[in-house]
């Protein structure tokens, strides 16, 4: 791939971004990423979203308005495919694991052969299931877990084999296991009623089917079904229409009375006794009992006598296994299966043994993982390794941990909530390794979209993403794009900084009202150095953005620097003082000059104060978010202070009386003024903005100005706000 080109409008919030990247090598140099970073979230959530839909086939939406989105992504001129973008997302989500861990499991060699073995022995299978079915009543995709269950096994075959070779000549074919252990069935046959009187019932249920007279057929029709058929020919009113029902062996036809008087008789012997009709009522309840009713009628009595003897609680799991030895001992099936599984059974077990052994591509990724991502609690196991590598189950992923003494082996499920935020985005990369991978063995070309990667993250596990991403690059078919919001990630990512993203594809988002665009970041490395330092002469509001750094400098190289002229006098062009009034251009680039041992003119008079109003002017009528553009940031952060302390200081004055009023506290002015002005009756009009400015800029100003993140985090446009606020506050 050349060239990524990107026309998105209206996806997710962005309301135009119109770009193309260009990976191609010989642009600059061999990595084939991009990294991009985003204050404040700008863009960058959005951006991942709409490559998400792409993922998904979808097309990307315009949530919050639903106005018409367009998106065109191409790759090389042509319109990206889904199977090519993999985004991986802010957002933690390890409730599954990627079917990836399966995926590159598989051995495919072997995978071809065992099949090829299988394939004839599985049709055998499943025909030999399907007689199980008839015989056991069970649906036949419950017949081989009830059977391993019962029997405590994990393979079929070997449970086949095990139960051919048991001395058994019994038929229990009349037993269906299905009726019987229905839960609703074994509810009656474990009733007191039928415990006690099973015997007695069973002889008069015989007769009725033998009485002389009867209407019951065995098997056919019985008592139950007998009153069920006639309530319902009563219920639909056909009696009521005049209708006679004609019995089978009777010369004429009979009435309703007739009808309901001879089934009376025919069922007096059971219904005359109270706890016999009971245990008949009990079978009629429902049609899994009704089931256990029709096959009571076609057994012996030495067969139900038997039936009674294994139903009891301590005898149905033998039961059961005995159920099924009848069962695949009189299954014509069992024997072809069998034969053809003993032709091949060295062979299966000699790939399935191998297989559990070798997992290479499972070990290499398992082994990035352990070698990238240090002080993890938990080693990975695959329980079911066998199966996974010859492709027959889905691989199962657990968890041993360290400091466990037993080493009890745990699912996901098992240990995800107890592991912390760090810990759970390392297993969530786990998964992003194992995609990566399978999309290397099937040589799939990938723009990987990847949103914040190093979140959570402490700096040795940054260091290592940082890494394991600059291996990709190595992948001729892999490219990145990196969204962050974190500038000190954002530097790390860069060739200057030991990073791998060359420096003219580290890009920053500007916005406008209408757009977002991509510019090439300046500075990443040092700003200071590589920006401000060559401008300081050049650009009044980097000139004036140099200030806090420069004074900083002199706090952390001289002594007792409280005292110091040069540092009190740059503490006047941060804050509102006496002198901050009168301080040129030319004083500050001599205290410049002698911190950095520099020569840059000092022979301008124009008033700092001036310039600092100037260019705060300036980057409002701007209107534009143009990269990092620190210096606007820095200077608009000072002056929104400064007036915020002027507009004080001056209420002060008024409300003392005293117009030469000036704050005396030793530290932390725009506090301390705050304090005294919160004081005034009747003055809560400005508090709330006061508030915004001490919250959003005053500890920014001097706390990070070697590395400036809160200001970076702050948009050009709340800064504006925020200063054309402060701007129209009453003194």
């Amino acid at each position: 791939m050349n060239t990524l080109k990107i026309n998105l409008k209206n996806c997710y919030g962005i309301r135009s971004l119109e770009e193309t990247l260009d990976f191609r090598a010989s642009t600059h140099g061999k990595p084939r990423a991009y990294a991009i970073y985003a204050p404040n979230g700008t863009m960058k959530t959005s951006f991942s979203k709409t490559f998400e839909d792409l993922s998904k086939g979808d097309l990307p939406k315009e949530e919050r308005y639903n106005n018409p989105s367009t998106c065109v992504v191409e790759l090389d001129d042509a319109s990206v495919v889904r199977e090519s973008v993999y985004v991986l997302k802010a957002e933690l989500d390890i409730s599954n694991d990627s079917p990836s861990i399966t995926n590159i499991l598989v051995n495919p060699n072997d995978k071809e052969r065992y099949d090829e073995l299988l394939i004839d022995l599985d049709k055998l299978k499943i025909k030999l299931i399907k007689e199980l079915t008839k015989l056991s009543g069970l649906k036949q995709n419950e017949v081989e877990g009830k059977m391993l269950f019962d029997w405590q096994e994990e393979d079929f075959f070997t449970c086949v084999q095990k139960i051919q070779e048991i001395d058994f000549e019994d038929d229990l074919s009349p037993y269906i296991y299905n009726i019987i252990f229905d839960p609703k069935a074994l509810a009656v046959l474990d009733s007191d009623e039928f415990s006690i009187k099973a015997q007695e019932f069973n002889r008069r249920y015989q007769e009725v089917f033998e009485k002389e007279g009867s209407i019951y057929q065995k098997g056919v029709f019985n008592p139950n079904k007998a009153e069920t058929s006639f309530k319902t020919l009563n219920k639909q009113g056909f009696f009521a229409g005049g209708h006679r029902v004609h019995l089978k062996g009777d010369d004429s036809s009979i009435d309703k009375n007739e009808l309901f008087e001879k089934v009376k008789a025919i069922n007096a012997n059971i219904d005359g006794d109270a706890d016999l009709k009971k245990i008949k009522d009990g079978l009629a309840k429902n049609a899994q009992t009704d089931a256990l009713a029709g096959l009571i009628e076609t057994l012996s009595a030495p067969q139900f006598e038997y039936l009674l003897e294994n139903v009891k609680s301590q005898n149905q799991n033998t039961f059961k296994r005995l159920l099924w030895t009848s069962y695949i001992q009189n299954a014509p099936g069992t024997a072809v299966f069998l034969d053809t599984y003993r032709n091949c059974k060295d062979e299966i077990e000699q790939i399935e043994s191998e297989a559990a052994n070798s997992a290479p591509r499972w070990e290499k990724a398992v082994g990035l993982f352990n070698d990238r991502f240090v002080d993890m609690p938990f080693e990975l196991t695959i329980p079911n390794q066998t199966q996974a590598v010859l492709g027959r189950q889905t691989a199962i992923l657990n968890f041993i941990f360290k400091d466990d003494p037993h080493s009890l082996s745990r699912t996901r499920d098992n240990v995800r909530t107890s592991l912390s935020q760090g810990e759970r985005r390392a297993l969530y990369l786990l998964n992003f390794i194992f995609d990566v991978e399978e999309r290397i063995m099937n040589e799939v070309e990938t723009v990987f979209i990847l949103d914040d990667v190093a979140d959570s993250f402490d700096y040795k596990n940054k260091h290592a993403i940082i890494q394991y991403l600059r291996d990709l690059i190595n992948v001729e078919f892999f490219y990145q794009i990196i969204l962050t919001h974190n500038f000190d990630f954002f530097r790390a990512l860069s060739q200057g900084n030991g990073g791998f993203v060359h420096r003219q594809r580290c890009f920053m988002t500007s916005k406008s009202d209408k757009e977002i665009s991509f510019v090439v970041a300046e500075g990443v490395s040092n700003y200071f150095v590589f920006k401000w330092k060559p401008r300081v002469h050049k650009c009044d509001r980097v000139m004036y953005a140099t200030i806090p750094f420069t004074r900083n400098l002199i706090e952390y190289t001289t002594p007792n620097y409280q005292k110091n002229g040069d540092y009190l006098k740059l503490t006047s062009l941060l804050h509102w003082k006496q002198d901050t009034d009168s301080i040129s251009v030319g004083e500050y680039f001599h205290i410049y000059n002698s911190v950095f041992n520099d020569d840059k003119d000092e022979g301008r008079t124009d008033k700092l104060i001036d310039v600092l109003y100037s260019e705060a002017q300036n980057i409002c009528d701007q209107a534009n978010d143009v990269g990092l553009d620190l210096e606007s940031k820095v200077l608009l952060s000072v002056a929104i202070r400064m007036k915020a302390e002027k507009v004080m200081t001056e209420k002060l004055r008024n409300v003392k009386n005293d117009p030469s009023y000036w704050y005396q506290g030793k530290s932390d002015q725009f506090r301390g003024l705050f304090e005294e002005y919160k004081q005034i009756p009747k003055n809560h009009s400005n508090i709330r903005t006061l508030e915004r400015v001490g919250i959003t800029v005053n500890s920014n100003i001097h706390l990070n100005s070697f590395m400036y993140e809160p200001i970076l985090d702050l948009t050009i446009e709340h800064l504006i706000s925020l200063y054309n606020e402060v701007d129209a506050l009453d003194e």
